[in-house]
């Protein structure tokens, strides 16, 4: 079975107006439930073998403080802007071209992508996926044949609920 880990990005500051959507840091909070999500993913085992994440301040931020306790190098990591620009279909492509060696992949990055993602892949609706939210969407097959039917949401963590 293969594992695709959807993390939202923390909560983000607005306090500085003066930096763009893209330099906007994590908040008190956004830091705080990172670390809540850091320590339930440790607790919990799970497994990241690769990481693809948006080069947003707050969603690299959101890695940082989760890495430790999946046991991921943070230097690993790919890291992109299509995933603050992009759209599904770039997502998509992102895991069919990931290598079968790899069962268990972490996406971090924004709203309404993600959530759009997770309905995409699952072929459900989920209510809401708000910062810091965790969906895994389990799956057997080929990276490259991913689609709906083969795919099912495993689990949704949210920070206020750990």
């Amino acid at each position: 079975m293969k594992q695709i880990y959807i993390l939202r990005h923390a909560k983000s500051s607005w306090d500085n107006i003066n930096l763009t959507d893209f330099e906007r840091p994590l908040s008190e909070r956004g830091k705080n439930d990172a670390k809540k999500l850091c320590s339930y993913v440790n607790k919990n085992h799970f497994k990241i073998e690769k990481v693809i994440c948006s080069k947003a301040k707050r969603t690299k931020q959101t890695f940082d403080l989760i890495a430790d306790g999946l046991n991921f190098k943070i230097e690993d990591a790919y890291y992109t802007d299509k995933l603050y620009f992009g759209d599904t279909e770039y997502i998509l492509k992102a895991i069919t071209e990931t290598d079968e060696k790899f069962k268990n992949i972490l996406i971090i990055g924004h709203n309404p992508t993600l959530h759009l993602l997770i309905e995409r892949l699952t072929g459900d609706p989920i209510e809401r996926f708000t910062t810091c939210n965790l969906a895994i969407v389990n799956f057997n097959g080929s990276w490259k044949k991913i689609s709906s039917d083969k795919c099912k949401l495993e689990l949704l963590v949210k920070p206020k609920e750990i």
